[in-house]
C-alpha cells in the first residue's frame, strides 16, 4: 500500500493478479519438490496478492466515486470475496471427483489460477486510472511525500483512538470469519458426514455475501448523509448483533435448517467489510489512503488469521461445536461491542474538534473532512 497513491496503480494490481494466478497454476502442475518450494514461497506470494489488490482497488474506488456512493461501491467490490469463497467450495468439492484427464485435484488449482492470469492482463489493458478526486494539487502533494513520510504519517494516524479501536474491532470480527472458513467443512464432516456440504456452501456465501455487502454499503451511504460518519459504525454494530443468532443457528440446528440459517447470517454478517474499509479511508488523509488500507488489512489479517489456532485447545474443553460457538458467533458479538466503543470515541473526538474548531490552526493533528468529521493524518 505504500506506493499505492502514486500513478500506475492499475499496472501494479494487474501484476499482482498475474503473479497469484501463476502461483496457483504452478501448485497444480508441479511435482512434490515444486509444490514444496511453492509452498515455502507461497507466504511471499500471498503477501504480494494482499498488497497488490485491495489497497490499490480501494484507492481507485475513492477516485472513481463521490463520497456519497463510496460505501455502495466498496460493497460491490467485496462481491469478489464471496464469489471466490463459494467457488472454492464448488471447485474443491466437485473438480477432484471429476478427475479431469486423470489429474484429480490438480485441476482445482488450474481452474483457480487461470482466471488470475487472464484478468491481470485484461485489467492492465482495458482499465484507465481516473484523475484524483482532489485534483492536480492533491496529486502533486501525494507525489512529493517520501516513503518515510508516508509510513510515519500512517503509523501516527493509527495511534489515534478511533482508528486503533476500529482495527481491534475489525480484527475480532475477522477472526470469526477465518475460524468458520477454515473449519466449516471439518464441522459438517464431523457431525453430519452424510451431507454434501458443497451443495449448500457453493452458493450460500455467494447469495448472502452479495446481498449483505451491497445492502451494508447502500444503507451506510444513506445514513452518513443524514447523521455523519459515525452513522456508518451503527450499521456495523446492528448488523453484527443481528447476524450472531443466525450463525449460531448454523451450529445448533441440523441439516438442512443449519444451512438455511446461514443465509441471513451471511447477509447480515457480511455487511461489515466494505463499510469498515470506507470508514478507514474517510478517517485518513488522501495521501496515505492505500497505505492506510494496507496497514489496516495487515493488522486484521494477522490478528484474525491466527484465531483458528485457538480452536484445538478450546475443543478439548468444550468440544468442536462449543469452541466454534465461542469463536464464530461469539466474535460477532464481541466485534459489535468494540464497534460500539469505536462509535462513542469517534463521536467524542468529533464533538471535541467542533468545540475547538475556532482555535485550530493549519498545524493541528487533524483535518476536516468534506462531511465535517476529523481526519487523522
Amino acid at each position: 500500500g505504500v506506493p499505492g497513491e502514486a500513478r500506475g496503480k492499475i499496472m501494479r494490481q494487474g501484476l499482482g493478479l498475474w503473479v497469484w494466478g501463476l502461483a496457483g497454476c504452478a501448485w497444480g502442475w508441479g511435482g512434490a519438490l515444486v509444490r514444496m518450494v511453492s509452498g515455502k514461497a507461497g507466504v511471499t506470494v500471498l503477501c504480494y496478492r494482499e498488497a497488490g489488490c485491495t489497497p490499490f482497488a480501494v484507492s481507485l474506488i475513492m477516485d472513481y466515486f463521490p463520497a456519497v456512493a463510496r460505501g455502495s461501491a466498496m460493497g460491490v467490490y467485496n462481491w469478489g470475496i464471496y464469489g471466490g469463497y463459494s467457488l472454492a467450495y464448488a471447485i474443491g468439492s466437485y473438480i477432484p471427483r471429476a478427475n479431469i484427464n486423470g489429474m484429480g485435484w490438480r485441476w482445482a488449482f488450474f481452474l483457480s489460477g487461470m482466471p488470475g492470469l487472464l484478468l491481470g492482463v485484461v485489467l492492465a489493458v482495458t482499465v484507465r486510472e481516473p484523475p484524483r478526486a482532489g485534483g492536480a494539487g492533491e496529486e502533486e502533494a501525494v507525489g512529493n511525500m517520501t516513503l518515510r513520510e508516508k509510513l510515519r504519517t500512517t503509523v501516527r494516524s493509527f495511534l489515534n483512538p478511533p482508528l486503533l479501536l476500529l482495527c481491534l474491532a475489525g480484527s475480532v470480527r475477522n477472526a470469526g470469519g477465518y475460524v468458520w472458513a477454515y473449519n466449516a467443512q471439518n464441522y459438517f464432516n464431523f457431525y453430519y458426514s452424510q451431507v454434501d456440504v458443497g451443495r449448500w456452501l457453493s452458493w450460500i456465501p455467494l447469495v448472502g455475501g452479495f446481498l449483505g455487502a451491497l445492502l451494508g454499503g447502500v444503507i451506510s451511504d444513506r445514513v452518513v448523509q443524514k447523521r455523519g460518519l459515525h452513522a456508518r459504525i451503527w450499521v456495523l454494530v446492528i448488523s453484527q448483533v443481528a447476524a450472531a443468532p443466525c450463525v449460531a443457528g448454523a451450529l445448533w440446528l441440523k441439516p438442512p435448517y443449519c444451512f438455511l440459517s446461514l443465509i441471513p447470517g451471511c447477509m447480515l454478517g457480511e455487511m461489515w467489510g466494505g463499510v469498515t474499509l470506507t470508514i478507514v479511508v474517510e478517517l485518513v488523509g488522501p495521501a496515505i489512503r492505500s497505505c492506510a488500507v494496507g496497514f489496516y488489512l495487515f493488522i486484521i489479517s494477522n490478528v484474525g488469521g491466527n484465531a483458528p489456532l485457538l480452536l484445538p485447545a478450546l475443543s478439548q474443553h468444550w468440544g468442536l461445536r462449543g469452541a466454534l460457538l465461542l469463536l464464530y458467533p461469539g466474535t460477532y458479538l464481541a466485534g459489535s461491542l468494540l464497534f460500539l466503543l469505536t462509535l462513542f470515541v469517534l463521536r467524542r473526538d468529533q464533538e471535541t474538534s467542533e468545540e475547538r474548531r475556532p482555535l485550530l490552526s493549519s498545524s493541528s493533528g487533524g483535518q476536516e473532512h468534506e462531511g465535517g468529521h476529523r481526519k487523522y493524518s
